[in-house]
């Protein structure tokens, strides 16, 4: 086996195969990599991006609006993983990944009452993982009085008393009723002054 080695037939098949296939894989690969590194250097990051103030529908406090457009053309390269944080409270959401020509708006919810005009801050990766971040501001106005709702408290519908029933004090005798009388029948009424003149 050593011999096999050594041997000046077997070091001629391994410089070939050497110089065939490790040397030009090898230069594919470099290329290639300086291929993405231009590619990722000609995207400029190229977005729009809008923030308004609200107070939200349920009375819960005042709602910053977001909305970021990628403008980048559609490509899988060019998807962008965006965050958008509010610089007044502090408040973020995540938008998660935005595609080349895709918008997409987010609600981030201050739970504050009233907001001063602010910014918020978008921050910017590239979702396919290739290096490079960015971030980007948009302004919003002031919002005030987003008061909460007061919940309106339902009155409780008083239960009826009921209806004494009288009582004969003990050691007094029950009370008789009367019957109802029915009309009269069959009554023959004979005048006096009618029999002096002979008439019945």
């Amino acid at each position: 086996m050593r011999k096999l080695l050594t041997s000046p037939k077997f070091i001629t098949i391994t410089l070939a195969a050497v110089a065939l296939f490790i040397i030009p894989l090898t230069l594919i690969e470099v290329q290639s990599q300086q291929s993405l590194k231009q590619n990722a250097e000609s995207i400029f990051w190229i977005a729009n991006e809008s923030a308004s103030t609200a107070c939200a529908p349920d009375g819960s406090g005042s709602n910053i609006a977001v909305t970021f457009t990628n403008s980048e053309s559609p490509s899988t390269s060019t998807s962008m993983n965006v965050t958008a944080t509010d610089k007044q409270t502090g408040k973020s959401i995540n938008m998660g990944s935005i595609k080349g020509g895709i918008s997409k708006t987010s609600v981030i919810e201050t739970g504050k009452t009233s907001l001063s005009a602010g910014t918020v801050n978008f921050a910017l990766s590239w979702t396919d993982g290739h290096s490079g971040t960015d971030t980007a501001t948009a302004s919003y106005k002031a919002v005030s009085q987003c008061l909460a709702q007061p919940t309106p408290t339902i009155k409780a519908t008083p239960t009826p008393k009921p209806t004494p029933t009288p009582t004969t004090p003990p050691g007094q005798p029950t009370p008789t009723i009367c019957p109802t009388l029915a009309p009269v029948k069959d009554v023959h009424i004979v005048c006096p002054n009618c029999q002096l003149n002979g008439q019945k």
